[in-house]
């Protein structure tokens, strides 16, 4: 199963945010993401879309590419 990972602008247009707030929410940690590297982060639709629709409280979803 392939699942395409949405870029920071992707999500910004999506939730009609500027992509510096998707940045703070990231590094806030609530909005799940996925960390790709050091700096780079992408986010799964689905994950998104859930938590969009449990009202933004979906932190445990968060997702961390730990070195």
């Amino acid at each position: 199963m392939t699942q395409k990972l949405l870029t920071v602008l992707e999500v910004a247009e999506i939730l009609d945010l500027k992509p510096a707030r998707i940045y703070e929410l990231t590094r806030e940690r609530k909005i799940p993401f996925v960390q790709i590297g050091e700096r780079q982060y992408r986010y799964s639709e689905p994950a998104l879309t859930n938590w969009i629709e449990n009202g933004g409280n979906q932190a445990s979803e968060v997702q961390a590419d730990e070195k």
